[in-house]
C-alpha cells in the first residue's frame, strides 16, 4: 500500500496539472480569438494605423456663356497638407513650416482629413517643403483646382464667387458629404446651381510609417474623382461686354437684356462691379476687406436688388390702364401744355418749360409730356393704376434663378399713402410719371418692355436651364398693345420724340425715356427701354443710370450699343429699315 505521504504528493501534482492545463486552455481560446475570430477587426485597425486616406479635389464644372465661352474655370493651385500622425508630432511639423516660411500662425485642426495648412502657395514655398521639410515631417504637395475667372469683372453680378465653407456652415452640407474648407458658391450662379457644379470627390490611399512619412500608394484601392457638371448660360458675351463697355465707370447703374419671347437673360450688368477673383486667392485678403467695405457697393447686383423711381418710362403703363378703363383714346385731347399745371396750392411742371401744346395720347408718350398724364390721373383712380402695374410684375419678384434674392420693389396703394403721410390726388399724379414711392428694379422694367413688345405675355427672366410657360396678361386688347407700341416706335423716330440716340441703322427700335428725381441725390436718375427689332421683337432692354441726367442722352446711347452688339453690323443692315411716316401716323382708335 502507497504510503500517505505519497499519496499526498501525487494529489498536489494532478491539481498542478489541471491548473496548467486550465491556463492553456484559456490562452489557447485567446489566441483564437484573437487570430480567427477577430482577425478582420484587427487587420482593419491596423491598417488605418499605417494606411492613410488623402482626399482628391473634385474639380468644379465649367460655367460657359451661351456659345461656348468659358466664364469660370479652374486652374492648378499648390496646396501644402498634413498627414495627421501624433498630436506632438503634428505639433511640431506645423511649427517647422511655420518657421521655414516666416509667414503667419498656421491654425489647424487635428480632426480633419488630411488637414491642409496652407493653400495657394507660391512655387518657392513648395520648393522649402520638398527640400528641407518633407524628409523629416509628415508633410505632403498636392496640386488641388482652384476656381478663376478668365473675364475677371465681366459678368461677375452673374456668376457669383466661392468660398470657403466654415465648421459653422457644415450642417447645411452635411448631405451633400462636404467637408470644412471645403470651397461652395457663395453667390450668383455658383450659389444657385453648386450642386450641378460640385463634383464627387476621390480618396488616394497611402502607406505610412510611424512618422507620418509616407512610403507607398496603393493605386488599385483608388476611388476617382467625379467632376462637376459645366453649366451653360443664356448670357450673349458680346451683348454683355457692351452693355459693360456702354455703362460709365465713373457711375453706378444696371443694364438689362431679355429674350422678349422666352426670358433669356442676354446681359445683366451692374456697375460698380467685382473680380471674383479675389474671394478665391488666398493672397487677397486686403483686397477682399476693400470690396466689402466699398461705400459704392460694388458686390450689389443693382439689376436684381437696386430699386429705382422708373419715371416717364411708366407712362405706358399709364396710357394702358387708361385705353382698358374707356377714360381716354387715341383722339381726345386734354387741356393744351403750358409747362405747368396748379392743382390746388401743388404746381406740377412738364419738363419743356414752355410747354407742349394740345396732344392726343400717342403724342403725348412721343414727347414724354408730363402736364397730358397728369390731367389724366385726375380722371383714373389709384386702384385701376396699381391693378395694372400689378399684372405686369411691379412689385413682385420676377423668379430669376439668381442670387442674392432679388427685391420686390415698392408698388405703393391708397393705404400705403395713408398710413405713411396722408392720400392726396397728387399721389397719383406723380405715379403715372414713375415718380413718388414707386421703386422699381432693372429686371422688373425689363420683364415690362418685355411684356409690351410681345404683345401681352408675362415671362420669367431665366440664366440657365429651359425657359418657364410665358403667363398672358388678362384684360388688356390687342388693339391697346398696338397703340401703345406705335407710341413707344414714335419716341424713336418721331418728330418730337426723346429717343432719336437709340436709332439702329436698317432695324426699327422702340423705345421709351425716363428721367426720374430722387431725394438726396445731386442729378436725376437716367432711364432708358426699348426693343428691336419692332414688327419681331427679339431683345428687350432695360438701362438705367444713377445720377446720369437725362435718359434720352445717358441711358439711350447705352441701350443702343447693347441693341448693336446683339444684332451684329451685317445682321443690322439686313433685318429692317427706318418706319415711314404713314407707319408712324396712328389711326383714330377709339374706346
Amino acid at each position: 500500500m502507497p504510503s500517505p505521504s505519497k499519496t499526498s504528493q501525487g494529489s498536489r501534482i494532478r491539481g498542478l496539472l489541471m491548473v496548467v492545463g486550465l491556463l492553456f486552455s484559456v490562452l489557447i481560446l485567446r489566441l483564437f480569438y484573437l487570430q480567427i475570430a477577430t482577425f478582420k477587426d484587427y487587420a482593419r485597425e491596423s491598417d488605418e494605423n499605417r494606411i492613410a486616406q488623402k482626399r482628391i479635389k473634385a474639380p468644379r464644372g465649367l460655367v460657359v456663356a451661351r456659345n461656348g465661352e468659358v466664364l469660370a474655370r479652374n486652374r492648378a493651385s499648390y496646396t501644402i497638407f498634413l498627414i495627421p500622425s501624433t498630436a506632438e508630432n503634428d505639433k511640431k511639423a506645423v511649427s517647422a513650416l511655420q518657421e521655414a516660411i516666416g509667414g503667419r500662425r498656421i491654425t489647424y485642426n487635428r480632426n480633419w482629413r488630411s488637414p491642409r495648412l496652407k493653400r495657394d502657395v507660391d512655387f518657392r514655398t513648395v520648393s522649402i517643403v520638398e527640400e528641407r521639410l518633407r524628409a523629416d515631417w509628415p508633410l505632403g504637395i498636392e496640386i488641388e483646382p482652384q476656381r478663376a475667372y478668365p473675364y475677371k469683372t465681366l459678368a461677375a453680378h452673374v456668376l457669383g464667387y466661392v468660398g470657403e465653407l466654415h465648421e459653422k456652415e457644415l450642417k447645411k452640407y452635411q448631405e451633400q458629404a462636404y467637408v470644412a474648407n471645403d470651397f461652395v458658391g457663395k453667390t450668383g450662379v455658383e450659389k444657385v446651381f453648386e450642386e450641378t457644379l460640385h463634383g464627387q470627390d476621390g480618396v488616394r490611399y497611402i502607406e505610412v510609417d510611424a512618422r507620418g512619412r509616407t512610403r507607398k500608394e496603393f493605386p488599385e484601392r483608388e476611388q476617382p474623382v467625379q467632376p462637376g457638371n459645366d453649366l451653360r448660360l443664356t448670357i450673349d458675351m458680346e451683348v454683355q461686354q457692351a452693355a459693360e463697355r456702354a455703362l460709365p465707370d465713373s457711375m453706378a447703374g444696371s443694364v438689362v437684356a431679355l429674350d422678349p419671347q422666352t426670358g433669356a437673360v442676354l446681359a445683366l450688368a451692374s456697375k460698380p462691379a467685382f473680380d471674383p477673383n479675389v474671394f478665391v486667392s488666398f493672397q487677397e485678403q486686403k483686397k477682399r476687406r476693400k470690396l466689402l467695405q466699398d461705400e459704392n457697393k460694388p458686390l450689389l447686383n443693382r439689376a436684381i436688388s437696386g430699386t429705382y423711381p422708373p419715371g416717364s418710362t411708366m407712362k405706358m403703363l399709364a396710357a394702358v390702364a387708361a385705353l382698358e378703363a374707356g377714360i381716354t383714346d387715341t383722339l381726345s385731347t386734354f387741356e393744351a401744355c403750358a409747362g405747368s399745371l396748379a392743382v390746388g396750392n401743388v404746381v406740377f411742371r412738364c419738363f419743356k418749360r414752355d410747354g407742349h401744346g394740345e396732344l392726343n395720347l400717342v403724342q403725348a408718350i412721343e414727347a414724354s409730356c408730363n402736364i397730358y398724364f397728369q390731367h389724366l390721373a385726375q380722371i383714373l383712380t389709384i386702384e385701376t393704376w396699381r391693378d395694372y402695374a400689378s399684372r405686369f410684375g411691379f412689385g413682385h419678384k420676377s423668379r430669376i434663378n439668381l442670387d442674392p434674392v432679388e427685391e420686390t420693389g415698392l408698388l405703393p396703394s391708397r393705404r400705403y399713402y395713408q398710413e405713411k403721410e396722408g392720400w392726396a390726388q397728387g399721389h397719383l399724379m406723380n405715379l403715372v410719371i414713375g415718380q413718388g414711392a414707386m421703386l422699381a428694379t432693372p429686371i422688373q422694367m425689363a420683364r415690362y418692355v418685355a411684356a409690351l413688345a410681345n404683345g401681352g405675355y408675362l415671362v420669367t427672366p431665366y440664366v440657365s436651364g429651359k425657359a418657364h410657360p410665358r403667363q398672358p396678361i388678362e384684360g388688356i386688347s390687342p388693339s391697346t398693345f398696338e397703340i401703345t407700341k406705335i407710341a413707344m416706335l414714335r419716341v424713336v423716330y418721331g418728330q418730337h420724340g426723346t429717343g432719336p440716340k437709340v436709332r439702329l441703322q436698317g432695324i426699327q427700335v422702340a423705345g421709351k425715356t425716363g428721367t426720374a428725381q430722387v431725394p438726396n441725390r445731386s442729378n436725376d436718375d437716367a432711364w432708358f427701354v426699348a426693343f428691336a427689332p419692332y414688327e419681331q421683337p427679339e431683345i428687350a432692354v432695360a438701362v438705367v443710370v444713377e445720377g446720369g441726367g437725362g435718359g434720352g442722352s445717358v441711358a439711350g446711347p447705352i441701350a443702343r450699343q447693347t441693341m448693336e452688339a446683339y444684332f451684329g453690323i451685317e445682321a443690322s443692315a439686313a433685318r429692317g429699315r427706318k418706319p415711314t411716316d404713314s407707319e408712324l401716323a396712328l389711326s383714330p382708335i377709339e374706346p
